[in-house]
This record gives C-alpha cells, structure tokens and sequence, in this order.
C-alpha cells in the first residue's frame, strides 16, 4: 500500500506535466505532415562593384533570441561565393510569421557588412521573407 501511495503520485505528475511543445517551429504545424528530406539553405552573395565579396568568418545572429549561427566560409563553392544566412538546422528557433535576423560579413578583422533578413518557415523548411537573399 505505501508503494502504491508514493508511485501513483509520481505517475500523475509525469502524466499532467507533459504538454505540448511550444517551440516556434511546432506552433500552428500540422503533427502529421510530410516534409521532403531535402535541406534547406538560405544564402546571401553582396557584391561590390558588381563582384562577390570573399568574406574572411562571417555569422548571423538571431535579434529575436540572441542565439549566434556561425558557419564555416569554406563551406563556400569557390565559383558561387554564396553566404548561409540560414539553414534548417536552426528552424526550431524561427518563427513560422517571421523571425528578425542579422547577417554579419568580416574581412581583415572588421565587419564589411551588417544586413538584416527576416525568415519563417512552412513547417518543413525555412522561407525568405524579407531580403536580398542570393544576391545584392
């Protein structure tokens, strides 16, 4: 009896505690959708003078969380020069309506470019909202 009055408490709290996730990403996605396993980058290519800028590190920073995303330039085909903004690796912290975002370019230890992006996501993937993503 006394086991029963310490493990059923516990089973009720376990049970009542679990909620719904409220995550950014779940919120107003069907739990039941079919995603492609495709995997989404949103990129960015500034140009000046009509030619891509080779950035030395560059990363974009969440205004709406703070969280920081650095990606590693390398990653870059030499012939594209094209900059992840955003991938979804980090749609769990986007809004689906709309999530503010920072893209920061550094050259010689100094930031080149500071430009401002706003993405969603469709409940699969992240989506441009707002920016010159892919090119300037």
């Amino acid at each position: 009896m006394k086991v029963i009055r310490i493990i059923l408490p516990l089973l009720l709290i376990g049970l009542f505690s679990c909620g719904e996730d409220t995550s950014p990403r779940d919120k107003d996605c069907p739990k039941e959708l079919l995603c492609t396993e495709e995997f989404v980058s949103l990129t960015f290519s500034p140009r000046e003078n009509g030619m891509v800028i080779q950035f030395d590190s560059y990363y974009t920073q969440n205004l709406d969380n703070g969280e920081t995303y650095n990606y590693d330039p390398n990653d870059n085909l030499p012939d594209d020069l094209s900059y992840v903004v955003i991938s979804d690796a980090e749609m769990g912290e986007i809004a689906k309506d709309g999530t503010s975002l920072r893209f920061f370019g550094i050259k010689d230890n100094q930031v080149l470019i500071e430009q401002d992006f706003i993405v969603g996501h469709d409940c699969c993937h992240v989506i441009p909202l707002d920016g010159p993503f892919g090119g300037l």
